[in-house]
This record gives structure tokens, C-alpha cells and sequence, in this order.
């Protein structure tokens, strides 16, 4: 059982509540979805960072977040501290919001499971007023793109998944870093 976090406390605040009712409605459905973490914008984020699924050490420590204990996690806290980005000017999530891995065996989701998450996707991303920006990380959650609606003032960028197979490759770690750097252009323009 995993130990209490300060950050549960703060699930209920102004800007996470209306996504933790998301989450809160797949929960109800039987998924195993981590929360979103309150110390980023919640629905005031202006970019969006999305994944694939959560992982392992997502799903135990209760929260999508650039301070969970994984490679992918610390990659991408350092990417937004390298790019500029204040906490609450971002918000990170994935296409298929429950944890398809094992802590043994990684596992990519289909095709078929990003089109059922959709709808759940595209409810969370209605969540987002001030919205400008989504990355998506990874050719998996890149699939997403064409089977949600983006209001016409959100700018769509792509880039490599940040965990560590793409981010010990030179080519792939320049590429997600000027991705992550074009957005925080983006939203200081």
C-alpha cells in the first residue's frame, strides 16, 4: 500500500477538481488511474504534455507527475526546467489514462484501446479554457490526434516519447528538446 501523499490532500482544489472528476468517473468504471498532480495547473495549464499510458511507478505512487521515480518522469522534469516552464503553466496526462504494464512486462497500447480512451480524452481536454499547446510524446500518443476535436486556438506539436529509449538516442533527445522548447515559444508569443 502506498504512503500517504500531502498532494491527495489538495485533489479537491479549484484547479484539479473538475479533471479529478474525470478520473474519478473512469475509476467508477473499473480503471486503475493515477491522479492528476495538483502542484502542476490543473485546468489552468496552458500546454498540455501527453503520453501514452502511465506506468508502473505512476499507477504505485498515485499520480501522473514529472516527480514520480521513473527515467520518463525525471526526463521530462528536466525538459520543462530546461525549457522554462512555471509548474502551473503545465498539466501532463496520457491518451489511455490507465496503466496497461506490468511492473515485469511494458506494454504499448493498441490501437483499439487509444480509440476507446478518446472520449475520455476529449472530456479532459474540455476541461482545458486556456489551452494552447499539446505535445504529443510519442508515436502511440500521437495516434490520438486525428480522433479528438481541438479548439482552432491549440497548436499541436509531436515528438519522440522522452523515456529512456528515445532519450539516450542524440538524434531523439535534440528533437524533444526543441520540441518542448517550441512550446514555451509558443505560449510567451
Amino acid at each position: 500500500m502506498p504512503t500517504s501523499d500531502a498532494r491527495e490532500r489538495r485533489l479537491d482544489e479549484p484547479h484539479v477538481r473538475p479533471l479529478m472528476d474525470v478520473v474519478r468517473g473512469l475509476r467508477a468504471r473499473g480503471l486503475d488511474v493515477p491522479n492528476v498532480d495538483p502542484n502542476d495547473g490543473g485546468v489552468n495549464a496552458r500546454v498540455l504534455f501527453l503520453l501514452e499510458t502511465p506506468g508502473p511507478k505512476a499507477v504505485a505512487s498515485r499520480f501522473v507527475s514529472r516527480d514520480n521515480p521513473d527515467p520518463s518522469a525525471r526526463n521530462i522534469g528536466r525538459l520543462l526546467d530546461e525549457s522554462g516552464f512555471a509548474r502551473n503553466e503545465v498539466l501532463l496526462w496520457n491518451v489511455v489514462p490507465q496503466c496497461l504494464s506490468t511492473t515485469t512486462k511494458n506494454r504499448n497500447a493498441s490501437k483499439a484501446e487509444i480509440c476507446d480512451a478518446a472520449p475520455d480524452l476529449q472530456a479532459f481536454i474540455n476541461l482545458l479554457p486556456k489551452l494552447e499547446v499539446m505535445v504529443f510524446c510519442g508515436l502511440s500518443a500521437q495516434r490520438a490526434i486525428d480522433l479528438i476535436r481541438l479548439p482552432s486556438r491549440v497548436q499541436v506539436l509531436r515528438t519522440y516519447h522522452p523515456g529512456q529509449l528515445a532519450y539516450r538516442q542524440p538524434k531523439c533527445r535534440a528533437v524533444i528538446h526543441a520540441t518542448f522548447k517550441q512550446a514555451r515559444r509558443l505560449i510567451s508569443s
